[in-house]
């Protein structure tokens, strides 16, 4: 009889809520082995995604009828400070249990959003080894190459034969449950890191033979205070799955695995996402009213600025405006094309810094062309809006102002667009911070006077 393979339950749009139905139609029935079978059928990444369908009884109950190892891959899949939140409803022999089934750097990412007396009080009953590693990762500053790396690896001499090696690998494995390895790590007398053995390799290689002869050069080597940033662009452009992080004397510290860049990456992408806007990197729908507010008071107060002298600019023109009431129609659509124009701009360099696809020198090439094509749409679009003018109010003169007004504003905005986010390169802040609020607010103000001071010398 052929053996049957569990498979995963998948959670899409259309049966999210009939699983969530069911497990709460469980919890409810006390059906706990009908439930422990259902859960053990989610993978740890969807049972996140629906995690905050369930009241705290529920969540407690699920929890209760999770298997240890899908429990600590929940608990990593988890947002950590979520996480840490579980682990303060649990008792210290669940705790060490679950985490120790983790890979260090995760339990790390946990441990690290708890306070210091509870991080230590549990990083004391872990086994010793683990123990060991746990302290040695929270060394390390957040978002960088030491944080993120794993300290489960294996490393052999490079006088090793392909036997021992493969021998070590098995003793190796049964002690530690490694995750994701892909490589055997050689190094030399002085325990210096000198290349790598792909596993594949090291499998279809003669018994006989030595390390040295069948390693591969490293093509990267990472310093643990390296940036995250700058080891997922190392990741992305040589294609690893994996690297070998190193300190200055090229002693081996740890490895970094493809799934961790995968999380660097996405939060690299939100953090630009939210800057841009100017929310602060750290925004969660997790997170309380009261953070919510202190990340986002600092922007009000910016706009609240921004959106004043946009009042006194159109302040300096009440009387036109009261005598020509029909400016006020066209004076948002001025400022709106503007900042829309700004902000593609604004995406366009965010990303490409961020990327590392644009560098100063192509910044002339790059703004001659965006602020060309701009012209020639500002011609165009402009052509049609002041013919509308016209026929709307028998005005060709209006309709000549609201013209000039959408070019020169869309190619000022044009240039801020790229300038707001370069200058902040310049100065080694974050790009993204705030250059969409910047750009929208400036091309506010200057649309409102270009467009109000062309109107202003043409019909008084």
């Amino acid at each position: 009889m052929a053996e049957t393979v569990q498979h995963f339950i998948l959670i899409t749009e259309k049966n999210r809520e009939q699983v969530v139905r069911t497990i709460k139609k469980l919890i409810l029935r006390r059906k706990s082995e009908w439930l422990s079978q259902l859960l053990g059928k989610l993978h740890a990444s969807d049972l996140t995604h629906i995690w905050n369908y369930f009241s705290t009884v529920e969540k407690s109950q699920i929890l209760n009828n999770l298997k240890e190892e899908d429990s600590a891959a929940f608990l990593a899949e988890l947002d950590p400070k979520l996480s840490a939140a579980i682990l303060r409803t649990q008792d210290t022999e669940w705790i060490v249990d679950r985490l120790e089934e983790l890979d260090p750097d995760d339990s790390v990412d946990i441990l690290k959003t708890l306070s210091d007396w509870e991080a230590d009080f549990i990083i004391r009953r872990f086994d010793a080894e683990y123990s060991k590693k746990i302290k040695e990762l929270l060394h390390y500053p957040e978002e960088t190459a030491g944080a993120l790396m794993t300290s489960d690896f294996i490393a052999v001499s490079q006088k090793a034969s392909v036997e021992t090696i493969i021998k070590q690998f098995r003793k190796e494995s049964q002690k530690n449950q490694f995750e994701d390895l892909h490589f055997i790590y050689i190094v030399n007398e002085k325990t210096h890191l000198v290349g790598y053995i792909p596993l594949r390799k090291l499998i279809i290689e003669k018994p006989g033979k030595l390390a040295k002869d069948i390693m591969k050069p490293l093509p990267v080597l990472v310093r643990p205070e390296t940036d995250q940033e700058e080891v997922a662009k190392l990741f992305r452009d040589y294609d690893l799955i994996s690297a070998p992080v190193v300190n200055e004397d090229n002693i081996l510290l740890g490895r970094i695995t493809i799934d961790d860049i995968v999380d660097v990456l996405e939060e690299e992408a939100s953090e630009d996402v939210y800057r841009m806007f100017g929310l602060n990197k750290k925004e969660k729908f997790s997170n309380g009213i009261l953070l919510s507010l202190r990340h986002r008071l600092p922007w009000m107060f910016i706009n609240i600025a921004t959106t004043t002298i946009s009042a006194l600019v159109i302040g300096l023109y009440q009387g036109l405006i009261q005598e020509f009431v029909v400016l006020a129609m066209f004076m948002p659509m001025v400022a709106a094309l503007g900042g829309a124009t700004g902000n593609q701009m604004v995406a366009m360099v965010v990303r490409g810094l961020a990327l590392g696809k644009l560098h100063w020198v192509q910044i002339r090439w790059v703004l001659f062309r965006d602020v060309t094509a701009v012209i020639l749409g500002a011609i165009l679009v402009g052509s049609l809006i002041s013919i509308v003018a016209h026929l709307l109010y028998n005005n060709y003169l209006l309709g000549m102002i609201v013209a000039i007004a959408l070019l020169l504003n869309m190619v000022f905005a044009t240039i801020m667009g790229a300038a707001i986010p370069l200058l902040l390169k310049f100065f080694k802040m974050d790009p993204a911070y705030g250059s969409s609020i910047l750009v929208a607010a400036s091309t506010d103000i200057m649309g409102f006077f270009i467009f109000l001071a062309l109107a202003s010398e043409i019909f008084l």
